[in-house]
């Protein structure tokens, strides 16, 4: 019986060794089949993406240049803001001007103005109603759009009750704007 079971092991550890050696054959021809790399190939590859890379670098430089030129707009944009002492008056003044010039009425008129944190801004934002017939809200739209002060239109929303506003043709637009003062 003893030899049986010998016999049975060896039987057993050589079934095993040929398992492991198959294994060891089947990556071995799995390595083989994969598609050679081509060391040229590879090498131009390689150079492509370090001009590339090159460029960015390049790229990122001329940037980091330009950045004083960019600062010193921003800073040059912020100076040229009328001072927050003026800031009702100034855009009060301003949309009644142009309110007159385009034969328009505001009514409603509100301000907010908060400060603008890390800048030296104040932000004011403003409501109001603008009456009037389309062509002259398109003037007036526009003269904002071209003012010497920077005006920021958020959204505009059409009154759609119009019927006690005079002439046929009036509109009521709802105009919600910022524009920005310098702290003095």
């Amino acid at each position: 019986m003893k030899p049986f079971r010998l016999q049975k092991r060896l039987i057993l550890l050589g079934l095993g060794v040929l398992w492991l050696a198959n294994l060891g054959f089947a990556w071995f021809n799995v390595r083989l089949a994969a598609p050679q790399e081509n060391p040229k190939l590879m090498l131009d590859l390689q150079r492509a993406q370090v001009k590339q890379l090159q460029g960015d670098i390049d790229r990122a430089s001329k940037i980091r240049e330009g950045i004083p030129a960019v600062l010193k707009g921003f800073d040059d944009f912020e100076n040229s803001l009328p001072p927050d002492k003026k800031a009702y008056s100034v855009v009060s003044q301003e949309l009644d001007e142009i309110a007159r010039d385009t034969h328009l009425q505001i009514a409603d008129t509100k301000f907010n103005q908060k400060e603008l944190a890390g800048r030296n801004l104040q932000e004011m934002a403003v409501e109001a109603a603008v009456i009037g017939e389309y062509s002259g809200i398109v003037k007036f739209l526009n003269r904002l759009q071209r003012s010497k002060n920077t005006y920021v239109i958020d959204f505009l929303e059409v009154d759609s009750n119009t019927s006690n506003l005079g002439p046929a043709n009036s509109l009521k637009i709802g105009l919600h704007l910022k524009t920005y003062f310098r702290k003095t």
